[in-house]
């Protein structure tokens, strides 16, 4: 297909032809032979310049090195035309020899990768797509390369995970829709969608520590571009996977002509970026571990936590090899990832290698395309929050006026045991203290995987106006994690055991997927139709494996033969297993009339195993779309370049938990080591979640194109949300599941952008601004009082309707008098529970989301910095709560030196004041910040050194890079954009969550 601007689509013939007949044939004919190659101003070959025998369909594209030949009627006149340039038509001759394209500002028909992988004109498309291309995701590396997108898409909240190197990232597309389903983004390569295994969730105070993510296994300078479909109807053709958005990553191909090698390293420091103030004042009473005591300077010198954390450091390598002819190309690379995080132990390493090979042949109307990557990716010790394998409680709250030095000899070694033991005299303070070097260096967990990915597609062109695409992925990986906990490890954390603990877990995990696809790409005088029909198959197979427990022989021994043969609440056998097949047919056509108004409509239809042994298994998502370009229909002001308006809407779905639906009664219960019955009875008629998306927009360009904006409004409804409520226990079960509740996400997105350039000086520049209200409208009966989704201590995630899927409740609060004030009795403050009503004290959610990100270019220097903002929303920390309730923070001293802290008239004793309202026990509406924050989050200098210096046989490209360089602004004692889990709830929370990280260090490319 070639899009010919102004003249709507045309077809080409394969521009490579056999030769062995061709005399005969063109004599046969009437045709001669033409021939020529196109390049810019500067001399470049241009890649898929359209060349159209005007008045036909007849046409070709030039090839990697711009080149051509078409056959064509004597005296013909052929038009040359490209996305950019001016078009231009010449009277046929044999040999054009080399045609200069000249740039033209008023051509606007750009190419975007939407759903399925399929290319589209930008024009066409009834709905918002944002591409990021691949040397933004790798300017400024990161472990995960997800985290780089951050602050440059509009609509798009992405929350980095304060686990450390490694960790998953949070990607929520225009708010938070399902109540129990998961609410991340749906990843594709390739146009295939991929089981994304998200480990990244912890919830409450004593939650396990999260892992890393699937994704993140990809190296991103394999990536060459990225598709944002955050809109359900851009997406739709996923059908029940399409309702929270999908990322589509296009990776890079061998390109034809000379070899091309790539080499580059990326090398980056961490610190902590934003940690809790602490005061040195005070130090402890003896034999107290709380800071309450006199103010004076510790004997051994001023106790600094951040001294804990060691410098942290991500080192990337990455090589390339791109080789190819015009009928086979290749694409090599292989990189290399390690990285340490700012906990001692922290350890991500990931190595990838990856080949990609395309292959035309039959004349150029067959295109094989196969790849294959292979990963090994190791990590160890991610901590995130919460009391249980985290060293920061100890760290934080240690007491003034004590020697830490003394802790960092963490272990000492026991005679009688003939072990080496945890040095720790200070007890667990109620919050599961140990030393902090032992939980860092003597328990140790962590996954080892290997993964491998496998795919190929086989297209065929059947006509110039048809062709068939069959694809296949697999996707298939093995993971073994371990938790090894060395005796005198806290025993509630041994399973009793003084000797240790050990778990072993092996999972396997499998993906494949298959499908088959028609295109239809054909012009009918001023219409023209492109249209897909196909079908597909996916099928996801789990199984893991393993044992835990405490060690009954051997202290320090990890092995599964030494674990307790008795089975209890901590010691027993692992296992799980699912599979899940999803079985569909889709269909889309898109018809355009004149290159301005263009209509959409797709279908899919799918089977998803989930949904067996109910009456409906098949359920059907449709989406219709309409777009116009008004500056092709009316005479705009000259200032105004383009103008086009859309609007869109889509019923997508996501699946219901797997597991519902079986014939099963019963099923194993680990905390009793039993076979128990289900506490709900059997399950009658389901239906998947359905996700309801009207939308609306424009795009425009003016003056010449130097500005660009993009306006969308859209609203979603997700219905039939899978909740459970309680019931009478009279008929021996305690809940039962409900399809009901009813969420609404209404918003607007913006994206403005500049781009200029004056002689050897460049300019662009992109602001991105997004708003989104969520709202509860409705949940279920019986769940009147709300769902509670958990929070930290006094704290409560609660849904109400009317309310948002992030709202804040506390279970405390200070008593009153009946003036309202304060109640004070005998020189303290008294705080009541609000158990039965929880008070509102604000929404985790944000309110807007800005990134304002600007690239200059002055002949080989190059200068980017990326501001980002978050306006509105509260988070809470109970860290804070918990550093004023043991007398550490700064806020407690300063209270102290002016005599108490001020309630109502008069001072209450400080401590006093902070044994009532501190931990997270306390009264915590007293620990609830403004969200709002701005950061200088990105910035990169760097020169490329003019490529005669190396007679023109290299191009070497040197980077200074940051991330999180400068909080500009922020009244939360923690940044508020990271977070501690990965999944719906448990956002905003501080809990000694690690600190977010900022980076600083340099880049090195060089180009063969």
């Amino acid at each position: 297909m070639l899009l010919v601007p102004g003249g709507g689509l045309a077809f080409a013939n394969s521009h490579r032809e056999a030769t062995s007949n061709a005399l005969s044939a063109l004599q046969q004919t009437g045709k001669i032979t033409t021939k020529g190659s196109i390049v810019d101003a500067k001399g470049e070959p241009l890649i898929g310049v359209s060349i159209l025998e005007k008045g036909t369909t007849n046409g070709t594209i030039t090839d990697f090195d711009g080149n051509f030949i078409l056959q064509v009627s004597p005296n013909a006149t052929i038009e040359f035309s490209y996305i950019g340039y001016k078009t231009q038509s010449m009277i046929a001759k044999a040999d054009f020899g080399k045609i200069t394209m000249k740039e033209d500002t008023e051509v606007l028909d750009e190419v975007v990768v939407t759903a399925l992988g399929i290319k589209r004109s930008e024009k066409a498309l009834s709905y918002n797509v944002q591409e990021v291309k691949g040397d933004e995701l790798t300017t400024v590396k990161d472990a995960n390369f997800m985290n780089s997108l951050a602050g440059k898409v509009a609509g798009v909240n992405i929350n980095t995970s304060s686990s450390g190197v490694g960790g998953a990232t949070r990607v929520v597309m225009r708010g938070v829709k399902s109540i129990a389903n998961n609410n991340n983004a749906l990843y594709v390569i390739d146009g295939v969608p991929i089981y994304n295994t998200n480990n990244g969730s912890t919830e409450g105070r004593y939650s396990s520590q999260p892992k890393g993510e699937g994704i993140s296994d990809l190296n991103p300078d394999d990536i060459e571009s990225m598709s944002v479909l955050s809109g359900p109807a851009a997406a739709a053709l996923y059908g029940s996977n399409a309702a929270q958005g999908v990322i589509l990553i296009t990776t890079k191909k061998g390109a034809a002509g000379k070899p091309k090698i790539t080499i580059s390293n990326n090398t980056t420091f961490s610190k902590p970026f934003i940690m809790p103030e602490f005061q040195n004042s005070y130090v402890n009473r003896s034999g107290e571990f709380k800071s309450w005591g006199a103010k004076t300077s510790s004997p051994y010198g001023d106790y600094e936590p951040a001294d804990f954390f060691q410098t942290g450091t991500n080192i990337q390598n990455s090589v390339s090899l791109s080789v190819g002819t015009d009928k086979n190309q290749t694409y090599l690379s292989v990189a290399t990832t390690n990285a340490e995080g700012i906990i001692k132990d922290n350890e991500y390493d990931r190595y990838n290698f990856n080949v990609r090979n395309t292959t035309k042949f039959l004349n150029d109307k067959m295109t094989l395309d196969v790849g294959f990557s292979y990963i090994i990716q190791n990590d160890n010790n991610m901590m995130a929050q919460g009391e249980y394998f985290n060293p920061l409680p100890a760290v934080y709250l240690f007491p003034r006026g004590e020697d830490f030095e003394a802790v960092r000899m963490y272990k000492t070694w026991d005679e009688s045991r003939g072990i080496y033991v945890q040095n720790w005299n200070y007890g667990d303070q109620g919050i599961s203290l140990q030393n902090p070097y032992w939980l860092s260096q003597e328990n140790s967990y962590g996954t080892k995987r290997q993964r491998y990915m496998a795919n190929a597609s086989l297209k065929y062109q059947i006509l110039d106006w048809l062709d068939v695409t069959g694809r296949v992925r697999i996707d298939n990986s093995v993971n073994l994690f371990e938790d090894k906990r060395y005796a005198s490890t806290n025993v509630q954390w041994t399973s009793n055991s003084e000797k240790g603990f050990y778990k072993w877990q092996k999972e396997d995990d499998r993906q494949v997927y298959a499908d088959l696809l028609a295109n239809i790409n054909k012009t009918l005088g001023d219409f023209s139709i492109n249209a897909n029909v196909g079908i597909s198959i996916s099928q996801l197979y789990y199984n893991a494996y393993g044992y835990q427990g405490g060690l009954q022989d051997l202290p320090n021994v990890f092995n599964p033969k030494n674990i307790y043969s008795t089975t209890s609440s901590s010691t027993y056998p692992l296992y799980d297993v699912y599979k899940q097949r999803t079985n569909s047919i889709f269909a889309s056509a898109e018809l355009g009339w004149k290159s301005m108004l263009y209509l959409t409509v797709t279908g899919r239809n799918d089977w998803d195993s989930a949904l067996a042994n109910t009456p409906n298994t098949s359920f059907f998502y449709p989406s219709v779309g309409l777009s116009g370009v008004i500056s092709e229909m009316v005479k705009l002001p000259d200032w105004v370049t383009y103008l086009k308006v859309r609007g869109s809407y889509a019923s997508v779905g996501a699946a219901i938990p797997r597991g519902l639906t079986s014939t099963a009664n019963i099923h194993f219960d680990d905390a009793s080591q039993s076979w128990v019955t289900n506490d709900y009875p059997p399950l009658s008629e389901l239906y998947p979640e359905r996700t309801d998306s009207w939308e609306a927009g424009l795009s425009a360009k003016f003056w010449d194109n130097r500005f660009s904006l993009d306006v969308t409004w859209y609203k979603t409804n997700t219905k039939n949300q899978t909740l459970t409520i309680p019931i009478s226990a009279s008929g021996g079960y305690t809940k039962m599941y409900v399809q009901s509740g009813n969420v609404q996400n209404m918003s607007m997105e913006f994206a403005l952008g500049f781009n200029e350039t004056w002689g050897n000086f460049s300019w662009s520049s992109n602001l991105t601004y997004s708003f989104n209200k969520n709202k509860i409208i409705s949940l279920a009966p019986g769940l009147e009082g709300g769902i509670d989704q958990g929070g930290i201590g006094n704290s409560q995630i609660r849904l109400y309707e009317g309310g948002t899927m992030g709202d804040l409740y506390v279970t405390s609060q200070l008593k009153r008098d009946q003036q309202g004030d304060i109640l004070v009795v005998d020189g303290k403050v008294q705080a009541e529970s609000l158990a039965e009503n929880p008070k509102y004290v604000g929404s985790v959610l944000p309110k807007g989301n800005m990134g304002f990100r600007n690239d200059f270019s002055w002949k080989g220097l190059n200068f980017g910095f990326l501001l980002s903002a978050r306006f509105g929303g509260v988070v809470l920390s109970g860290t804070q709560a918990e550093l004023d309730k043991f007398g550490v923070s700064k806020v407690s001293a300063d209270y102290r030196d002016q005599g108490g802290v001020p309630v109502n008239w008069e001072r209450v004793d400080t401590e006093s004041y902070y044994s009532v309202v501190g931990g997270i026990n306390g009264v915590l509406e007293n620990y609830v910040y403004s969200a709002t924050n701005v950061r200088l989050q990105e910035a990169s200098i760097g020169y490329t050194l003019p490529a005669k210096w190396f007679n023109n046989k290299m191009n070497l490209s040197l980077s200074l890079v940051g991330r999180n360089l400068w909080m500009i602004y922020c009244k939360a004692p923690f940044d508020p954009e990271a977070t501690a889990s990965t999944g719906t709830y448990f956002q905003g929370l501080d809990y000694f969550m690690q600190p977010s990280l900022r980076n600083f260090g340099f880049s090195v490319k060089f180009q063969f």
